[in-house]
């Protein structure tokens, strides 16, 4: 059984549901906890909290970090909640996100898992408040980065000396970036299994169709769900030697393999199985 909290900016591209979704389907996860981050951090709450409802789960939800450590201006899409109703009717945890971060490892040293899949203020910010943070989690799993060195990543874009926080860190890391994330897809056939999942499905769907028909797409990439699959499935991932990770100010990313490193980089060998299996759990 995995003990996880989710930190998340779950409500601009679909991915962020689509990865509560197979958490919540899978029977190896204890989701002790949900971390909001980056922007408007109360709507991103209600947004996975109602997600959680229409599978009959109440998992506690935090409000995290809504501004990046480096002062750089929120972006955000605009879709936001838009296809979801009554959003006002849930109420998040009073605790702040980053105080349930640091509760939670601290006194379960070494069991819990923190997959990070959106900017990554509210780890770093637990960094910088406990001492203790940085030693007791047993591992970050992030979706971020391009270690192509070809762009700049989204999360790590958003807040860069966020990024710099965590990566160069001592916590245990397994990271899948942009380019190897790239190498899953869902198209029309797998939006059309989705949306047939029970209780979730309708909602996905719709969530999918706003993210995508603007873009003028039948397809999207499932970034954030493939990441937590690397921890629920690992056979379907290489995983490298450690290394380490360097950010420059411009928040471009470098791996560096040693064996002193913190840092293993996953790479998805078999795509088409991970994403089936993504399914099976978003749809079981």
């Amino acid at each position: 059984m995995h003990k996880v909290i989710l930190d998340t900016d779950i409500g601009t591209d679909v991915d962020d549901a689509l990865a509560l979704a197979v958490l919540l389907g899978s029977k190896e996860v204890d989701l002790i906890g949900i971390t909001a981050v980056y922007g408007d951090v109360h709507l991103r709450s209600a947004i996975a909290m109602h997600l959680c409802s229409l599978v009959n789960r109440t998992i506690p939800t935090y409000l995290g970090q809504s501004k990046p450590i480096s002062g750089r201006e929120v972006w955000v899409s605009g879709s936001e909640g838009k296809n979801i109703k009554n959003l006002d009717s849930f109420t998040p945890q009073t605790t702040s996100a980053v105080d349930f971060l640091i509760d939670a490892v601290n006194t379960q040293p070494k069991s819990i898992d923190v997959i990070a899949i959106g900017p990554l203020t509210n780890i770093a910010r637990a960094i910088q408040a406990s001492d203790d943070f940085e030693k007791n989690v047993k591992r970050v799993w992030i979706m971020g980065g391009d270690f192509t060195q070809s762009r700049v990543e989204h999360n790590f874009k958003c807040d860069i000396e966020a990024a710099r926080v965590v990566l160069e860190s001592k916590i245990p890391i397994s990271i899948l970036d942009l380019p190897s994330s790239q190498k899953t897809i869902i198209r029309k056939q797998e939006i059309e299994l989705i949306s047939k999942a029970p209780h979730l499905g309708p909602l996905l769907y719709s969530e999918i169709m706003s993210w995508i028909q603007p873009r003028n797409q039948d397809w999207t990439i499932p970034h954030d769900p493939i990441a937590v699959l690397s921890l629920l499935a690992p056979e379907f991932f290489e995983t490298s030697l450690t290394g380490e990770v360097k950010i420059n100010a411009d928040g471009m990313s470098f791996w560096n393999e040693t064996p002193i490193g913190n840092v293993r980089l996953l790479n998805p060998i078999h795509p088409e199985l991970a994403v089936k299996r993504m399914i099976e759990l978003i749809t079981n």
